[in-house]
């Protein structure tokens, strides 16, 4: 419980800070996605990231992502896997002309399976919901961002993870503007 009191004050301090930066960033809007890889910090596992956001203005996005750790060795005979599925919210902050920093907050399902080596079956199988947080940076370059995050998980499968990658700006539809020439 003393673990989660230093998190949430972390947050707090973290969401105050943030709410006095100097200048909002100015990133596009519109759709944007992107990939890349995750760290699930208490069993060591790596797995890929994968995300599609949608911002509203130049501060506020949100949008669902999917994080999949295939089996990997936890001890010697048991092998986890982690299906880690998000609709997150992030309010964007700019620190410099393309660095932005922001806070994350968003609703979670993960699904953690285990098997046994030797036999490979399933030996338990958890579902669960809960509420992640956590906070995040990226950097802008023309149309893309590069980007780093550290999210915790709040529920029956508490856990963190540290996901880095790219995104990019999706091209938005033009509208043609046409004309039309009235004849008297």
């Amino acid at each position: 419980m003393q673990a989660l009191n230093k998190k949430t004050n972390a947050l707090l301090l973290l969401l105050l800070l943030t709410a006095f930066a100097p200048n909002l960033v100015r990133a596009q809007e519109g759709f944007t996605a992107g990939f890349g890889g995750a760290l699930e910090t208490a069993d060591e596992l790596y797995g890929v990231n994968l995300r599609v956001f949608y911002a509203i203005n130049e501060h506020f996005c949100f949008g669902p992502e999917v994080s999949i750790f295939p089996f990997q060795d936890i001890n010697n005979d048991v092998e986890k896997s982690i299906t880690d599925l998000n609709i997150n919210a992030h309010y964007i902050l700019e620190a410099t002309h393309n660095l932005g920093v922001y806070p994350l907050l968003g609703v979670n399902y993960t699904i953690e399976d285990e098997r046994n080596v030797q036999n490979n079956a399933i030996s338990e199988k958890i579902e669960a919901i809960g509420i992640n947080y956590g906070f995040g940076a990226h950097y802008k370059i023309k149309n893309v961002f590069l980007f780093a995050e550290f999210k915790s998980i709040i529920g029956e499968l508490s856990a963190e993870f540290i996901t880095a990658g790219i995104i990019f700006s999706l091209p938005k539809k033009h509208k043609e503007k046409h004309e039309s020439n009235e004849h008297s």
